[in-house]
């Protein structure tokens, strides 16, 4: 046989395989070249977690630190049906109360995207509005500091808030937005609360002698301060609504029968660093006592959903936020 005919079939063959196993490397390399990277960093962008309805809020998106060039969508339930694409939106939500989800996503080529959301609830801070189920006397101071007015009740000889104090000279608004804090108050440190004299001029934070009074109203008999106080929790506390929804979840052990108009609200607690987080709401309500345990705790006043009991505890005086109810001596005319 012709050696250069023996030898084509062979040559051949050894261009096909070489062309395959080309084919097959590049398709390789392709698919390594395709694969996305992964965005370095979390999106962040600053919203209150309640805003006024009709209310318009800009927000700007950031925290992607790789790649550097990226650009952002967003996505508003309930108020824009097409996303917007920028940093920065201005969003004007809906004259209604409700729960809106914002979404904030960023892209690059080349990389898998990254996403955030957080609800957002319109609120209407007129009277019996958005919070409703409350009691309110006729009873009312202004508070020359910021105008905020106060209604009050008469229990015993003294007069307590029947809400919670919101003056933004210290502390923290409700989860951080202003907007709620006329209807749920701000929260304090206990140094705060005390020490700067947070309560408006003529009230103070409740001592020991002031909460003894309260529970001896409440109770019809004396009671300690180093006690449960055994039924206080239903007397005091209210079965209200937010935006249509009981805030107290459901107890056998506790009707929220609010008996004595103080309004007791399970709006939980924050700490110092972490204020929009807002830990125990819709389960424990929590109030300063000026009383102090020791140098560094002082002692707290606490209504949980699933017990019918008003006891106490202590924490550390500069760490946990709670809420305070100014008390006064029932003036004597």
């Amino acid at each position: 046989m012709d050696p250069i005919k023996k030898f084509c079939p062979l040559a051949i063959l050894a261009l096909v395989l070489f062309a395959l196993t080309a084919v097959t490397a590049c398709k390789q390399e392709e698919e390594e070249e395709e694969t996305p990277g992964s965005m370095s960093g979390t999106i962040v962008y600053d919203i209150p977690y309640y805003v006024l309805k009709g209310e318009t809020v800009t927000m700007t998106a950031s925290g992607i630190i790789y790649p550097k060039e990226v650009f952002y969508k967003w996505f508003v339930s309930g108020v824009y049906s097409d996303t917007l694409t920028a940093s920065t939106i201005t969003v004007k939500f809906p004259d209604s109360l409700g729960v809106f989800t914002v979404s904030a996503h960023s892209y690059a080529p080349g990389f898998y995207s990254s996403s955030t959301s957080q609800q957002v609830t319109t609120i209407d801070t007129t009277w019996n509005t958005s919070l409703s189920g409350l009691s309110r006397d006729d009873q009312y101071i202004i508070d020359e500091r910021d105008d905020q007015a106060y209604y009050y009740v008469t229990i015993g000889d003294l007069d307590w808030f029947s809400q919670n104090l919101a003056w933004d000279g210290v502390g923290t608004p409700f989860q951080a937005s202003d907007a709620a804090a006329p209807l749920f108050g701000s929260f304090y440190t206990w140094n705060e609360a005390v020490e700067m004299e947070v309560c408006p001029e003529g009230w103070r934070v409740p001592t020991q002698e002031d909460w003894e009074s309260f529970a001896e109203a409440l109770a019809g008999k004396p009671l300690p301060f180093i006690d449960n106080w055994k039924g206080l929790g239903v007397l005091a506390s209210v079965d209200a609504k937010m935006n249509g929804k009981r805030i107290w979840p459901y107890s056998p052990d506790n009707a929220h029968t609010n008996d004595f108009g103080w309004n007791a609200l399970p709006l939980g607690f924050t700490f110092v660093g972490s204020e929009k987080l807002v830990t125990g709401y819709s389960e424990y309500g929590c109030w300063w006592s000026a009383t102090e345990k020791n140098d560094t705790q002082a002692y707290y006043r606490y209504i949980w959903y699933d017990l019918g009991d008003f006891p106490m505890s202590y924490t550390d005086k500069d760490d946990m936020r709670a809420s305070v109810r100014c008390v006064r001596t029932h003036p004597q005319f």
